[in-house]
């Protein structure tokens, strides 16, 4: 499609499933065809295609994100607590952002009263912003995930305390 429209139903969830496989590899690009559909993703800069190598060398590695090690002092007692109220959970896998913009002030923090569907962050998948909504009306009781972290599907990101 040359106007820039999209003829995928963005939130099929085959092409949920398939930008999350893509997002999680190492390829560099990727191309699906339905009907006389055709949706390219690619890592590369607009204008370079797989078949317009941009040098003879080899192109490098994407490093792959790593989780930091969490280190406790001897002797500490960590347990975990349960979580209490409401659980919300990422939409899918991608970057947890708490603001609409950089720089600009958070959707919702710790004590926020918020209504069912007022947004409270985004996860951003391949340049695709999926809004975390409240699905009902209660109290911010805490954020779990910090901002520009990496969440998967189904990690919690908030704790909501719902209205009496």
């Amino acid at each position: 499609m040359t106007d820039g429209s999209i003829g995928f139903d963005l939130d099929q969830p085959t092409i949920h499933a398939l930008l999350e496989a893509f997002d999680a590899s190492d390829w560099l690009e990727m191309t699906v065809s339905i009907g006389s559909d055709r949706l390219t993703v690619s890592r590369r800069a607009r204008g370079v295609s797989a078949s317009e190598p941009t040098s003879s060398e080899p192109e490098p590695a994407i490093p792959k994100p790593t989780v930091p090690k969490i280190v406790h002092a001897p002797g500490a007692h960590v347990t975990a607590q349960p979580l209490t109220g409401t659980v919300v959970e990422s939409p899918s896998v991608g970057l947890f952002w708490r603001s609409p913009a950089p720089g600009a002030p958070p959707f919702v923090e710790a004590g926020t009263h918020v209504s069912a569907g007022d947004t409270l962050a985004i996860v951003e998948v391949m340049k695709l912003m999926n809004h975390v909504v409240a699905a009902a009306p209660g109290t911010v009781q805490a954020v779990l995930a910090e901002n520009g972290a990496r969440v998967e599907y189904g990690q919690p990101l908030f704790t909501i305390d719902p209205e009496a």
